[in-house]
């Protein structure tokens, strides 16, 4: 059977050049614009090996060169657009959601926002008898949710004033849940600076749950990560752990994936 992991851990496999330009691309995209001297200092190589590579990816179309340096060109569009045409949400983060129920041993959903709602797209249940049953498709209301807060995240204060109103918020809830647009936007402040949201029974009694947002390239919101235990079996204490320990990880990673980058503090 054919071991993806193995070869690519193996050195037969590993072609030098390869990884150079790769590097040298990534450095690129991250000083641009960027001197062949720039360059060198930063990779740590010498000039010459530099300025061929350079030199070779410009005539590829890769990069492109200015009075100011270099930059990405518009191969590099074209690959990143076909690169991310092929991913999906779900199979990119399925491995991550399996090592995260794993980690933490309850229930881990995966979501995606549409308007105002949380979809279940994907998740594992807990084998605890005690648990909260997710189920694929079920929507949520965003606004008092875990996740919703952390889709949100990525929306401007603008943007969250035009989907929501204060009279869209239940007065019915708990104290300590949202009643407002501006306590929803204190939320979503939260998670940008902490990289998850926690909500703690205020929504259903008995449950508490904290989510992380998954970026994409253009840094937005592609979907959520959570964790969903009962209040019973998991103190407030553990589970900012989890989320801290292993939810900001798997979130990031799959951010990753999807060529985007962590959020907050993940």
């Amino acid at each position: 059977m054919y071991d993806q992991a193995r070869e690519e851990a193996d050195p037969r496999y590993h072609v030098d050049a390869a990884a150079r330009t790769i590097q040298l691309l990534t450095a690129v995209a991250e000083l641009a614009p960027v001197t062949v001297a720039q360059l060198t200092k930063h990779l740590g190589w010498t000039k010459p090996m530099v300025y061929r590579l350079l030199r070779t990816l410009h005539t590829c179309g890769a990069l492109r060169l200015t009075d100011e340096g270099y930059s990405l060109g518009a191969q590099m569009i074209f690959l990143g657009q076909a690169a991310l045409k092929g991913l999906r949400l779900t199979e990119v983060a399925r491995p991550r959601l399996s090592r995260l129920h794993a980690a933490v041993g309850e229930t881990v959903v995966l979501t995606i926002l549409d308007r105002v709602d949380v979809v279940y797209v994907d998740f594992i249940e807990t084998e605890h008898l005690i648990v909260a049953r997710p189920r694929l498709g079920a929507r949520l209301w965003a606004g008092n949710t875990a996740s919703g807060h952390a889709l949100l995240s990525t929306h401007s204060e603008e943007e969250i004033r035009v989907l929501f109103r204060d009279d869209d918020f239940s007065e019915e809830l708990p104290p300590q849940a949202v009643h407002s647009v501006d306590d929803l936007l204190q939320r979503v402040a939260q998670v940008r600076e902490r990289g998850y949201s926690l909500v703690d029974e205020e929504v259903t009694l008995g449950h508490r749950a904290v989510a992380a947002p998954i970026l994409d390239h253009t840094g937005r919101a592609a979907g959520a990560l959570s964790i969903s235990v009962p209040t019973s079996r998991v103190s407030t204490e553990r589970l900012h752990r989890m989320a801290q320990d292993h939810l900001i990880p798997e979130a990031a990673a799959i951010s990753a994936a999807l060529g985007g980058h962590a959020s907050g503090r993940a």
